[in-house]
């Protein structure tokens, strides 16, 4: 991929109309032409598929081009890709915006691979998506982690304190960049513009995950967005809290302190060379929707939400809905952290009962489930939700739950506490290694991967030292009943450690 920046900088001074959608619109110019297909995709803008698939893949498959016909190039944009660019980075706020179509995974790997080289320190924040951690093992980047804080109601990981981070910072001033995750999962989101400024004094880029922050700014009913409060390269997940299609994601970039170029290039190597133009033109109509219609949608639906909210929260016995606390800087209120008061059901019980209820959360672990709700969610699908809490509530307190008494769950160092694993993640990646009982594993250094998913935060990394905590750890989400993505053996009763 390589970008012309004159070309750039060009179309961003060009007067924006936000009612276009330039890449979509090219996208039905092409199937209105009605031209001969001979070339890829097989299927021949839907002509040869399979019939039972057929009515509900058509009209995505007549739209389903590739830049041999003119519409534009993902790797060297110059029209009507360039112009959709532009036109999302005016209504995010940043200098330059790339479109993204495998995910913020590809945006994180492709962060790690222009801000890092082999050796280089990086510091990140532990509770980082997993993306995260393999863009640095590829770059053969040594992390040094920083322990995030701990929400005391809902025990979910957040920014540590700016006071951990500069200390960290002065520790280590030969430092690349700061990385964290704003918000989490949970929609708890810290300030942004200390750190920021804490970054730039040093002379280093902040770079955010913000996945789940899509919306963040379009409206002053959500929380301020990273790039508003001065980050400098900022990934975002379009799909998750915006109208994307599923894997449509943007990379923002502003100010000077990331090599466009370099970024361009990484992001050409690592991404698809048959990008899907449906999925790269969700992009184009989401950025629309949201400045025609979705921000002014977004207002009215926290409204609603949070009127609902106030009202059961005084009406719930036995669930609790999270309302914030004086630790977390700001809340998303499209998210609703549903638990049990006496802690007697965990977050995956709930989720079945919800199931059963007609209610598929976002996420559960051991003490929370998370509602998401869109920009626009219908009355109807509210009051679906409010129901079934009710419904749930009730239930709850009819039903006798005895309180297990368990050890607290340690999934992160205490806030601040700074780790450097003894070897770095691609150098352990790489080492010989064989498999291990897990209790005999103590002491030895992982070499995979262990992460309790959703939301595909490691427990575990290559070259990190295995302690009884985290085998303890492992264990109780294991009886709670939480799924592991990544180990071989997903049982967790063995693990690959380093020979």
């Amino acid at each position: 991929m390589s970008i012309d920046i004159s070309q750039v900088e060009k179309l961003m001074n060009k007067k924006s109309n936000h009612s276009k959608a330039p890449l979509y619109e090219a996208l039905c110019q092409y199937e209105e032409s009605k031209r001969t297909s001979m070339h890829v995709p097989g299927h021949k803008d839907g002509r040869v598929f399979d019939q039972k698939g057929y009515d509900h893949f058509y009209d995505v498959l007549k739209i389903d081009a590739t830049e041999s016909v003119g519409i534009d190039d993902l790797h060297h944009p110059t029209d009507f890709i360039a112009e959709a660019q532009a036109l999302a980075a005016e209504a995010f706020g940043s200098d330059h915006t790339f479109f993204l179509v495998g995910g913020s995974t590809i945006g994180n790997i492709g962060a790690a691979l222009t801000l890092c080289g082999p050796g280089d320190k990086i510091l990140v924040q532990r509770n980082m998506h997993k993306s995260v951690f393999h863009g640095l093992l590829l770059a053969g980047a040594h992390p040094v982690y920083i322990a995030p804080a701990i929400e005391s109601t809902t025990k979910a990981a957040m920014v540590s304190d700016i006071f951990y981070i500069e200390e960290a910072l002065k520790q280590h001033p030969d430092a690349k960049a700061v990385w964290i995750t704003n918000p989490n999962y949970y929609g708890m989101s810290q300030n942004v513009s200390q750190l920021a400024e804490t970054c730039h004094q040093a002379g280093i880029p902040l770079i955010v995950d913000e996945a789940h922050g899509a919306h963040f700014g379009q409206s002053e009913s959500v929380p301020p967005s990273a790039l508003s409060q001065g980050a400098d390269l900022v990934v975002q997940s379009t799909h998750k809290m915006l109208t994307a299609m599923t894997m449509a994601s943007m990379l923002h970039v502003k100010g000077d302190l990331i090599n466009r170029e370099r970024l361009a290039q990484v992001l050409g190597m690592i991404q698809s060379t048959s990008p899907s133009y449906p999925l790269l033109a969700s992009l184009d109509l989401a950025r629309r929707y949201l400045v025609e219609k979705g921000r002014e949608e977004l207002k009215q639906t926290v409204d609603r939400l949070e009127k609902r909210r106030i009202c059961l929260a005084d009406e719930l016995e036995t669930l609790a809905i999270w309302e914030g606390s004086i630790e977390v800087h700001s809340r998303d209120p499209l998210k609703w952290i549903i638990s049990c008061k006496d802690e007697t059901v965990t977050g995956y019980q709930l989720l079945d009962f919800f199931y059963e209820e007609g209610c598929t959360a976002e996420i559960s672990d051991p003490r929370n489930i998370v509602f998401l709700f869109s920009l626009n969610e219908k009355e109807e699908d509210i009051e679906k939700v409010v129901d079934a809490i009710k419904a749930i509530d009730k239930k709850l307190k009819q039903m006798e739950f005895s309180k297990q008494e368990t050890k607290e769950i340690v999934l992160f160092a205490e806030e601040g506490t700074l780790q450097k694993p003894a070897l770095s993640l691609g150098t352990a990646f790489h080492k010989p290694r064989h498999r291990m009982k897990l209790e005999e594993a103590v002491g030895s250094y992982c070499a995979e991967t262990v992460l309790p998913y959703p939301p595909g935060i490691p427990l575990l990394t290559p070259g990190e030292e295995i302690t009884q905590t985290h085998v303890d750890t492992i264990r109780q989400l294991h009886e709670m009943g939480a799924y592991f993505q990544s180990p071989s053996d997903e049982t967790m009763e063995t693990i690959y450690v380093i020979k």
